[in-house]
């Protein structure tokens, strides 16, 4: 597209440097804020007097609300002393407080166009020079979205100038929060832009993405040098298990091993008898069942802990496997009860 061709192009090059919020935008965000925020705060209010008259009915004293500023509390002050409650001051009626809401509007409406003027910022450097925009506000869904269109500065032909156009696309995202969830207790109604641009690529980008990768390559590899450290520092601890666990499955081994003696099952049995259990055949085959699994479990890590005393390798296929604690040691041989 050559420039003659854009609408509502100033073809006299008068600069805009600073890409600014259309004032028609800017009222559609303030009114569908506002709106919005209005709306709200009216549903308190409702619930509030709702809750009112009902008190009222029952006769008992409304505590009266405690809100953020957003709520006018209508009071009646009871110069009559009641039976009940004594002299105190009672709501009316609630009111949404519209100098308020307006207030917190144009203050979200603000932080928005910032936040757009920030999203269009991005895409463009100090020697191009925007021309014009169709922004609009979709029917369909309430949503800002179009094209800003721009150009590079210098003097040039129009052929030369027609090659360096680009275009930023702009669409709005609506973010809600509701209640005690927002930030005014009510309703905050935040807003994302996705921008993206077309055309002639943005001076110096490609220098700056290289640049980027690289620090972004920079951090990865500090990060996984970090973790490689940490991992290397915590195989040095893991290593020593191999003689550790050897000495512990071993005396596991002797100590489970004597109730499979007859000096063994013979107090055993006399433990259960003593709480008025029986030690017949059944307990006794169950008994050296167990035990027997447990000895052949504590076995088979003993045996490998001495393998891998011999053969590092072998553990450290385990511990990258990421069996690298002695828990999962235990956990990876079932010997925990033991």
């Amino acid at each position: 597209m050559r420039s003659r061709d854009w609408p509502h192009v100033q073809t006299n090059f008068a600069k805009q440097m600073t890409f600014t919020t259309p004032e028609h935008l800017r009222q559609h965000l303030q009114n569908q804020i506002t709106k919005g925020l209005i709306r709200q705060v009216q549903d308190k209010c409702d619930t509030l007097t709702r809750q009112l008259e009902y008190h009222k009915q029952e006769g008992i004293k409304f505590r009266g609300y405690y809100g953020t500023g957003f709520i006018i509390e209508a009071e009646l002050w009871h110069k009559e002393k009641q039976e009940l409650f004594g002299s105190h001051v009672e709501p009316l009626a609630f009111y949404p407080n519209f100098e308020r809401i307006i207030r917190c509007a144009k203050e979200q409406t603000n932080a928005t166009c910032k936040l757009l003027e920030e999203r269009v910022g991005q895409h463009y450097t100090e020697n191009e020079v925007l021309r014009t925009d169709n922004l609009r506000v979709n029917p369909s869904n309430n949503l800002i979205e179009g094209y800003v269109y721009g150009c590079k500065t210098g003097r040039m032909t129009d052929e030369e100038r027609e090659a360096t156009n680009f275009n930023i696309y702009v669409r709005m995202i609506w973010n809600y929060r509701y209640g005690e969830n927002s930030a005014n207790g009510h309703l905050t109604q935040y807003t994302q832009f996705r921008s993206e641009r077309h055309g002639a690529e943005m001076e110096g980008k490609a220098e700056t993405i290289r640049k980027e990768q690289e620090a972004k390559a920079a951090r990865q590899a500090k990060l996984q040098a970090e973790k490689d450290a940490i991992k290397e520092e915590k195989w040095t601890r893991f290593q020593k298990l191999a003689v550790q666990m050897e000495k512990w499955a071993d005396k596991k081994i002797k100590s489970l091993g004597y109730w499979l003696t007859d000096e063994g099952i013979e107090e055993k049995k006399d433990n259960v008898e003593r709480y008025g259990g029986e030690f017949n055949k059944e307990s006794l085959a169950h008994h050296i069942k167990v035990f027997t699994q447990d000895i052949e479990r504590l076995n088979t890590l003993r045996n490998d802990t001495r393998t891998w005393q011999n053969d590092m390798a072998k553990l450290r296929t385990i511990f990258d496997e990421g069996c690298d604690t002695r828990p999962k040691l235990v956990e990876r041989y079932k010997v925990w009860g033991v």
